[in-house]
């Protein structure tokens, strides 16, 4: 593929970036009536599918800043839907853990995230939809030994 690119057919750096920013935009406006954000729904996702994280293990596999990590898990805890305990085997680290209503919500996230995916292949046939799904996949995980917890990943917008 050596085409050079051009406002019809733009690199694929820059068409990956739009695609990125608007499936950040879409998930969004699903997470909206949850009273969530794309940062809630990352360590919903993250702690929900993975299990009991740290703090240090969230910042690294979702890539967002520390600061911005615990003011998220600050209003998660205050709604009641994570907690925050001492780490079984580090006592320098806190667990975060789904609460009950927390386990309530991941299922809604999770909806969320399938409703963004069918917006996102509006216009695909289903093969078509599958196939993209199985290619930005093999692209964002080239390696067997890639992390799927994106822990090898810089993005803070879509987690």
């Amino acid at each position: 593929m050596n085409a050079t690119p051009t406002p019809q057919r733009p690199s694929l750096g820059l068409a990956l970036r739009h695609a990125h920013l608007r499936a950040a935009r879409l998930f969004a406006e699903e997470l909206k009536p949850l009273g969530l954000e794309n940062i809630h729904a990352g360590i919903f996702m993250h702690v929900g599918l993975l299990g009991m994280l740290t703090q240090r293990q969230l910042v690294d596999s979702m890539g967002v800043d520390k600061s911005a990590m615990v003011r998220a898990l600050d209003a998660l805890e205050a709604r009641g839907l994570v907690r925050r305990e001492a780490h079984p085997t580090d006592r320098r680290a806190h667990a975060v853990i789904l609460t009950d209503a927390g386990r309530a919500t991941l299922e809604r996230v999770m909806a969320a995230v399938r409703r963004t995916e069918e917006r996102m292949t509006t216009g695909f046939t289903p093969e078509e939809a599958e196939l993209f799904h199985s290619l930005v996949v093999r692209f964002a995980y080239p390696c067997p030994d890639t992390p799927p917890d994106g822990s090898d990943d810089v993005s803070d917008e879509y987690a």
